[in-house]
């Protein structure tokens, strides 16, 4: 391995055991180990098994597309990393000495397949900018008034498992995306909060639709999260064997446990739907906690509601450092650049010390001046340190 496909001392640990496929991200090549794993996904998505050098180097984008040599280097590296598998082509050969030479075609293999999806989940979080979902509220609260009309179908009858179960799992995904896009919302509020040297006419004229869809979110928080908040409650909590009334929800989700336990294994016996009871028995509880403040902790969707409401004055505090910076004249950067420019015209030494006297009122202190003279004087009559001076 050369000096420049050695992995970075941050990340040479990742170059043994079952982190080996991620080497490539710890080198000096990582950009073009990069690319050619993305050529091998996008094949991949066009049902391309193999590919040749050639097929990768023509598939790499231009321009600076590196030369053949390069592309079968890293190709040869990325497969002793496992993130590729390299057969033999024989495909090819039309006599004997083809045979012997060295040509390969490479495929994608599992566990760089899996550290290719990984690397892309990452990208698409950091490059997440979330929003604030208030049709996702509208939509839970729906969900929730279907489950609660499932858990009374009337005398002699017993709940739709099918229509529980469907419900609890649209519930879920919708509630998950608002919880994930809400989260993702106020962190990169948080970063335009804090760009302070942004462009001022871009950021002046996005501030106002910021501010409108931030109050417009408050206002649906406000009165669907009281909705849904209710809705919970009157939902309740899975029962605990206390001999109380179950809650409506309880057999619901057992319900919703039960037709996923129905594909487990079959050797998961008994385990698989305790284990689908207490995933459901979670995700319920994690539903109320972001919609009902209990006592001593608030909900979520009121710590995000006053989140909201105090990036407001926030993003006006910016406005209005934006539009002072913008109405002065000068600061003092724009003064030291102006006395940078009169130093550099200065027609002398002489003048520019003149200069700098008075700009910095830097002038010599005349009355502490020592010569020969001076010192004569004061030791023919020397002046005690403790005496005072006139009054």
């Amino acid at each position: 391995m050369n000096e420049k496909d050695t992995p970075l001392r941050e990340g040479s640990s990742g170059a043994q055991g079952p982190y080996r496929p991620f080497v490539h991200l710890t080198t000096e090549n990582a950009p073009l180990y990069r690319a050619v794993m993305g050529v091998f996904l996008k094949a991949k998505q066009e049902f391309t098994v193999h590919l040749r050098p050639e097929d990768v180097q023509h598939g790499l984008e231009q321009p600076g597309r590196p030369p053949l040599e390069a592309v079968v280097a890293a190709l040869d590296k990325l497969s002793g990393w496992g993130n590729l598998r390299a057969d033999p082509d024989t495909g090819r050969v039309t006599a004997v000495e083809d045979f012997y030479r060295r040509r390969h075609i490479y495929q994608l293999t599992q566990p760089g397949e899996a550290a290719e999806e990984a690397l892309a989940a990452y990208d698409r979080a950091l490059g997440r900018r979330g929003e604030l979902q208030a049709v996702a509220l509208a939509d839970i609260s729906t969900h929730l008034r279907t489950l609660l009309a499932l858990s009374a179908p009337g005398p002699g009858s017993a709940p739709d498992p099918v229509a529980a179960h469907l419900t609890l799992l649209a519930l879920v995904d919708r509630f998950s995306g608002l919880a994930e896009n809400a989260r993702a919302f106020m962190n990169s509020l948080q970063r335009t909060i804090d760009l302070h040297d942004a462009e001022v006419e871009v950021f002046l004229a996005y501030k106002q639709r910021l501010i409108d869809y931030l109050e417009r979110f408050i206002e649906d928080l406000v009165t669907r999260g009281a909705e849904i908040s209710g809705l919970l409650l009157e939902l309740g909590t899975p029962g605990d064997d206390s001999g109380q009334p179950e809650d409506p929800i309880g057999p619901l989700l057992r319900l919703a446990a039960q037709r996923e336990a129905a594909d487990a294994a079959p050797d998961a016996g008994p385990a698989a739907l305790a284990a689908a009871e207490a995933g459901w028995y979670r995700r319920w509880d994690g539903l109320r906690a972001w919609f009902v403040s209990v006592p001593g902790r608030g909900s979520q969707a009121k710590l995000l509601r006053t989140a909201a409401r105090q990036a407001v004055p926030q993003l006006l505090a910016v406005v209005r450092a934006l539009n002072e910076r913008r109405a002065r004249r000068s600061d003092r950067s724009a003064d030291f650049r102006e006395l940078a420019r009169w130093f550099a015209q200065a027609p002398s030494d002489a003048e520019r010390h003149r200069l700098w006297r008075s700009a910095f009122g830097l002038y010599p202190a005349r009355h502490l001046t020592i010569d020969a003279a001076s010192l004569d004087r004061d030791e023919a009559d020397p002046v005690p340190a403790g005496t005072m001076p006139p009054a």
